[in-house]
């Protein structure tokens, strides 16, 4: 048995004593000759314990931090993207009024996406690549703002698309293609529209009316392979003309204004579907020849920039008949 006395800070008071069984005090013994162990342990290890507990933190707020960073470059490449797809819009517009207006355009203009040459580019690239493409932007509005146009007036210039853009599908564009007929090459000289039947046809620009009606066999099997055509006269220099229509709205001779109803789309002729053939023709050497429709569509992005910086040329011979 052990006795343990326990003295008060007070000298005054008596002193306490508590007996203590062999077997209780031998587990006192233990229990703190354990403890002691554990402390001399943990303060043998809490050095490393404490070195791994801060690597294992700055190691998350290391991952946090990269994350934040990779969501932030995202965010700027998202930005870089979106910005680039109006600027492609906004060339193509710009290079398209150039182009109808005879106003020439700076090397490479419209560029081609940067997406489309290079993948996921650096930032600073694409930076860069953007600041020359804007600076290319703006010279040429600043050539069209001083330019003299020594074409036909503004009104005459047919510079809509002759469906609403929303409800067609381009089936055909101006160049060389396979003959729906006889399988084989063609130059199609128009762009073909697939639209709702009964759709309406809209004068591009303010015009007369030269012809309404089916082309006379002496014409040629490639105008009488359109139906009912519609030929419209803006000026002396440009010519609009319109095939598969249905019903015809206006007469020979009449007056129209950009933005007026001149017909609806029919599948008269040689069309599969409901469609409307639509072509533009300028006056060069004596002949109507035949240019791409697309450059004067200023309300649709049916081409590529790379179509507006090298236009396909129709072949020779493509003119109007003299009837028209």
């Amino acid at each position: 048995m052990t006795e343990v006395r326990f003295h008060s800070g007070d000298p005054t008071r008596p002193a306490r004593s508590t007996r203590i069984e062999v077997g209780l005090g031998s587990l006192i013994g233990a229990f703190l000759l354990g403890s002691g162990i554990v402390v001399t342990i943990g303060l043998a290890v809490a050095p490393s314990f404490v070195s791994a507990l801060v690597e294992s933190a700055d190691r998350l707020a290391v991952r946090q931090t990269a994350q934040r960073g990779q969501e932030a470059l995202e965010s700027v490449r998202r930005r870089q993207e979106k910005l680039e797809g109006r600027l492609v819009a906004d060339e193509l517009f710009l290079a398209r009024v150039a182009t109808i207006t005879g106003v020439s355009m700076p090397v490479g203009f419209p560029a081609d996406p940067l997406s489309s040459r290079v993948r996921q580019p650096d930032l600073e690239f694409a930076e860069a690549h953007l600041a020359r493409r804007v600076g290319a932007f703006e010279t040429l509005r600043r050539r069209i703002a001083s330019a003299r146009p020594a074409g036909p007036p503004p009104s005459q210039i047919p510079s809509r698309s002759p469906v609403e853009p929303a409800s067609a599908v381009p089936l055909a564009v101006f160049g060389t293609r396979l003959s729906p007929l006889t399988k084989r090459p063609e130059f199609h000289v128009g762009l073909a529209l697939a639209t709702p039947l009964a759709s309406a046809v809209l004068a591009p620009a303010e015009g007369k009316v030269l012809f309404v009606g089916t082309p006379q066999p002496r014409t040629g099997a490639e105008w009488r392979a359109l139906g009912t055509i519609l030929v419209l006269a803006h000026g002396d220099t440009i010519r609009t003309v319109y095939g598969h229509v249905g019903k015809t709205l206006v007469k020979k001779g009449a007056t129209v204004r950009r933005g007026d109803t001149l017909a609806q789309v029919g599948q008269s002729g040689w069309a599969s579907v409901p469609q409307l053939h639509y072509e533009v023709r300028l006056l060069v050497h004596g002949r109507f020849v035949p240019v791409d429709p697309r450059l004067y569509v200023l309300d649709a992005d049916w081409l590529t920039p790379a179509e507006v910086r090298a236009p396909v040329a129709a072949p020779p011979g493509a003119d109007l008949p003299d009837s028209w």
